[in-house]
């Protein structure tokens, strides 16, 4: 299970921002809830933390902690033993 999350939620002063839990600034600031959750699912995923998105009053609208949404690794093996 991830051990950080990143936020969608909003801004006091409008539109919508990106932010990792615990973080003093927001990551990235957008115009609309649309762009936020785009850009928060992409550095969701490569960073491999959970994504909470906010309603406009706060409460928690989604998240992406279901782990079938993360890829399936695999780990090499060797063919050959030593």
């Amino acid at each position: 299970m991830p051990s950080s999350t990143h936020h969608v939620s909003p801004n006091p002063k409008g539109g919508w921002s990106v932010r990792r839990r615990g973080g003093q600034r927001a990551s990235r600031h957008f115009a609309t809830k649309k762009a936020a959750e785009a850009y928060g699912r992409q550095v969701s995923f490569n960073q491999q933390t959970v994504l909470i998105v906010h309603h406009a009053d706060g409460s928690t609208s989604s998240s992406n902690e279901s782990s079938s949404d993360r890829p399936k690794t695999r780990r090499r093996t060797s063919t050959q033993e030593h």
